[in-house]
């Protein structure tokens, strides 16, 4: 065995709970280093317990030893709530495995079906009807998703500008889950920009890579573009991205930002959309001898307010022989209300 009999049964019991995960994230929900994480997973897979799915930088693990059972027992265990009559099923605990996600005050993360039931005490809410909300808010949002996992931001996107200069608008997550408030990946990437941890910034990552892989090679793109920051962090969320992507093979353009005083400005700031056309006009610039080669780019930015630093850079673009701009952002909500994204 390649690592210790603690840490392994750490490994084989939160396979038990979980049909997929990845190294990082069972680092950063264990609080044990990577290189054991590895030494334990080679183990589990020595003996079958799970296998590998995915090819490098992608590698996840699947469980074999998944137990639908260990659900049943824990549920039946709560007598803090009213299960009698509220049967969970098996896509139902999945659904609260995989998406829910919550940092309190004291930085301690909430998860799946313990997290949940932890959360809604806290608050003194009703569990059973909490639970039911957030599957069927998931649901809902499921039925927005497209082949590749993303939701179409697009027409709503159409109605706040005069002139639209994307061809189509797409977003990994709704950024706000209604009386849940941030959304699993809206509260991982929230906290990864606030915090510059890079183990969270690589869990958030690793949350949307399947999901760019597949809209780019739907669209087949000639280069990708990163929309630039305003405010220099040791751990930028986007550059830790773009390290990410360099595994396609895409040329990135290359696009600056730049204020005549050397004093950033943050969109997130300005309080109207004519502010942040303004902001993102006379600040946001290509300059890209390559420019001309690429007929298709794929804008990508971390959180969309108003959308008006992207519409602004698809100008841009365009101004210089771009045919089609499509954009990607980790969260943002259909009715872009950049009042509720004005927090990150």
């Amino acid at each position: 065995m390649n690592t210790s009999y603690k840490v392994y049964k750490k490994l084989e019991n939160i396979f038990s709970k979980n049909d997929v995960l990845g190294a990082t994230e069972i680092s950063d929900i264990l609080w044990i280093s990577r290189v054991i994480v590895h030494k334990g997973l080679k183990d589990l897979l020595k003996e079958k317990k799970i296998k590998k799915i995915g090819k490098w930088p992608h590698t996840r693990y699947k469980s074999l030893i998944f137990n639908e059972n260990y659900w049943k027992q824990k549920i039946s265990e709560d007598n803090d709530s009213k299960w009698t009559d509220f049967a969970l099923n098996f896509k139902s605990i999945k659904i609260l495995q995989e998406y829910f996600y919550k940092f309190s005050p004291e930085w301690r993360l909430f998860l799946w079906y313990e997290g949940i039931t932890e959360w809604c005490k806290s608050r003194k809410m009703d569990t059973e009807e909490k639970i039911k909300n957030f599957i069927s808010i998931r649901n809902h949002i499921e039925e927005l998703h497209n082949e590749c996992g993303l939701i179409s931001a697009h027409k709503n996107f159409g109605k706040h500008f005069e002139e639209v200069f994307l061809d189509e608008s797409y977003y990994a997550d709704q950024y706000n889950w209604m009386e849940f408030g941030r959304g699993k990946l809206a509260e991982m990437t929230f906290f990864a920009k606030q915090s510059q941890n890079k183990k969270l910034i690589s869990q958030a990552n690793d949350e949307i890579l399947l999901k760019l892989e597949c809209i780019i090679k739907k669209w087949n793109f000639d280069a990708i573009a990163i929309t630039p920051w305003s405010i220099d962090r040791k751990n930028q969320l986007l550059w830790m991205l773009k390290m990410r992507l360099h595994w396609l093979n895409l040329p990135f353009v290359n696009i600056i930002k730049y204020y005549e005083n050397n004093i950033p400005i943050p969109q997130k700031s300005l309080k109207t959309r004519e502010q942040r056309i303004s902001n993102a006009k006379n600040t946001i610039f290509v300059k890209d001898d390559n420019i001309s080669k690429y007929k298709k780019v794929f804008l990508i930015d971390d959180f969309v307010g108003s959308g008006s630093t992207l519409n602004q850079t698809a100008q841009k673009l365009k101004k210089q022989w771009v045919e089609y701009v499509v954009w990607f952002a980790y969260v943002g909500n259909l009715n872009l209300s950049y009042d509720v994204i004005n927090e990150v």
